[in-house]
């Protein structure tokens, strides 16, 4: 976790490379102040909003919009994120990117997009990482069908999840599929469907090899049908399958089917987003069985043109990183957010937001703490994580801030209860990306 220091504190190497990373920063940012029209407010929806180039230069007909990604940039008081014997460091992260869009026909378009992201620790040698990012996506609109596919590549290295606290080398690859038809005046059906392939690098985390437990391959198949109650509502019913392969460790290999219905509503309704639920069966293929309620809730109020109040829901079950003493290697995770954005002056933009996460484990966990003793109990882990973020936004693709996040979590295990505060600037380019709904 990272905290907030005066300038003068840090090392003079630590100051040079923040002068060097800001330069290069305000370059990037003014080339795309230059190009780019003021922002739409907040709570502006498409019809509001005056229309977009979708990049930077044009040269023909493809647009070409380089762009430089920066991560937080401040001091890691707690690198290894561990309880105790904390290390403090000096940290940054990004690199340079580059979208191509190439726009055809009414909506359609074909984007490329991808970069290199590099990991920096002033003084802690082994965290640094060099990754990159690629992806494709040909995005084709007609009048009642809509066809998406992509296609996509990433090397990380960061914490997986809320259950490791170490940082783990990972390449993942994956497709997906949409494909949304609409049958009538009222009535549209989506079908949609997924790969994903990865890679994790050995690694043995409190007794346990993540390369195992964390090389996966997962197949999806899922369906969708809608009912427009309104222009801007819909209530809908589906349902998808997935199946979950284990190269190294087979007898993780399983099936869920998860069942669910709800609303949807467009972005441009006064309540914007979806609220879903329903029910999870989860199966191995060796026999362990278990089952659990479902939800998915994304719901903005735009509760004027410069405001927008938001909550978030997840719960659902998914594969632990760890062998259980239960029917299945799974965790029940439930995982809440709300959030104010607050457009201030001209572009001068806030946002605060609160998050809630719980994790409990299908029976035991069993680990070898860092001094060498075994350890076993039912994980029931709950972190708490508030933040705020202050900055400037260049319309709706590119933004800069000062941003200070502060967590805590509680654990059985005295491993995984960790706190601290992590704060510094932060630069984001955030292209425009298929909804696949």
């Amino acid at each position: 976790m990272a905290a907030v220091r005066p300038s003068n504190a840090l090392p003079s190497i630590c100051r040079a490379t923040c002068r060097g990373a800001l330069s290069a920063v305000t370059l990037a940012l003014a080339a795309a102040a230059h190009a780019q029209a003021p922002p739409a407010p907040l709570g502006a929806g498409p019809s509001d909003a005056p229309p977009e180039r979708p990049g930077l230069f044009q040269v023909g007909s493809t647009y070409l919009t380089p762009y430089l990604q920066i991560g937080t940039l401040g001091v890691d008081t707690n690198v290894f994120y561990t309880p105790t014997d904390r290390q403090t460091d000096f940290t940054a992260s990004g690199g340079p990117g580059l979208e191509v869009v190439r726009p055809f026909g009414r909506a359609s378009q074909l984007r490329l997009d991808g970069g290199i992201d590099y990991l920096y620790f002033a003084k802690t040698d082994s965290q640094r990482r060099l990754n990159g990012y690629g992806t494709a996506q040909l995005d084709l609109v007609g009048v009642k069908t809509r066809l998406a596919v992509e296609e996509r590549y990433l090397s990380s290295y960061g914490r997986p999840s809320y259950e490791i606290n170490e940082r783990v080398q990972q390449e993942t690859e994956g497709t997906r599929g949409f494909l949304r038809r609409n049958l009538g005046d009222r009535f549209a059906l989506a079908l949609y469907g997924e790969r994903e392939r990865v890679r994790t690098d050995s690694q043995v985390y409190l007794g346990t090899d993540l390369g195992e437990t964390l090389t996966e391959d997962r197949y999806q198949a899922g369906g969708e049908l809608r009912l427009a109650l309104s222009i801007k509502t819909q209530l809908v019913g589906g349902g998808e399958e997935n199946w979950h392969r284990f190269p190294q460790q087979p007898e993780r290999d399983g099936q869920s089917t998860l069942a669910y219905g709800g609303f949807r509503t467009d972005e441009t309704a006064l309540i914007s987003g979806h609220a879903l639920s329903g029910y999870r069966w989860f199966r191995l293929d060796t026999g362990g069985q278990r089952s659990g309620l479902y939800a998915d809730v994304d719901a903005a109020w735009s509760v004027s043109p410069k405001t927008k109040l938001g909550v978030q829901y997840r719960r659902d079950i998914g594969y632990s990183a760890f062998d259980t003493s239960g029917p299945t290697p799974t965790n029940q995770t439930d995982w809440a957010e709300v959030y104010l954005d607050k457009l201030l002056v001209s572009n001068v933009y806030v946002r605060l937001f609160g998050r809630l996460n719980r994790l409990a484990s299908d029976g035991a966990v069993t680990i070898v703490s860092p001094e060498g003793g075994v350890e076993s109990a039912i994980r029931d882990d709950r972190a708490r994580e508030v933040g705020a973020e202050l900055g400037y936004q260049f319309r709706t693709r590119l933004r800069i801030g000062v941003t200070a996040t502060y967590t805590t979590r509680e654990s059985p295990f005295e491993s995984f209860g960790v706190e601290g505060l992590l704060a510094g600037l932060t630069v984001k380019y955030n292209p425009p990306q298929p909804t696949f709904r």
